[in-house]
């Protein structure tokens, strides 16, 4: 065996420093995803206004409310992805509140190091992080279905138009 490969085999000093390296590749997915979602929240604008400045030209068969709808589906998901979480597990850790001081975090120092504490917060941002992932990924999906399905009744209308 080579020395590369007994210090990878080699356990961590810290058995925290795992958990420390998990909870920020969570927080900085969360950020990306919250960025994913402000860029998407731009596009469903910008998607929706030539709908309605152009709903007097659409088919009469096909309702404004009923084009509409779909997007603001994905309007709301969007805006789900970016509303703020603060769960009740891990409260004693994650204070928010409007008047806190140096006082109230003193025994949030003291049990830092608690390995059950870190594996709470993991878990709590991997909750946080799987409801902005399967919100994100309904309104890009619901997103691209709709510019899909557009092009495909315009080509139809199109066509029996000519």
């Amino acid at each position: 065996m080579e020395p590369s490969d007994v210090r990878m085999n080699r356990p961590a000093a810290d058995p925290s420093q795992s958990y420390r390296s998990l909870i920020a590749v969570y927080t900085d997915a969360i950020r990306a995803s919250d960025f994913k979602a402000n860029i998407a929240l731009l596009f469903v604008e910008f998607m929706m206004g030539p709908i309605l400045w152009n709903y007097t030209r659409l088919p009469s068969w096909l309702p404004i409310e009923l084009v509409l709808q779909p997007v603001l589906i994905a309007y709301l998901c969007l805006i789900m992805v970016l509303r703020p979480r603060y769960p009740k597990a891990g409260a004693l850790n994650f204070r928010v509140a409007r008047n806190l001081g140096p006082d109230d975090f003193e025994n949030i120092a003291e049990t830092e190091n608690a390995i059950e504490q870190l594996q709470l917060r993991c878990a709590v941002l991997s909750s946080i992080l799987w409801w902005k992932t399967l919100y994100i990924r309904i309104s890009f999906s619901l997103a691209i279905f709709c510019i899909l399905l557009t092009l495909v009744i315009l080509i139809f209308y199109i066509w029996q138009a000519g």
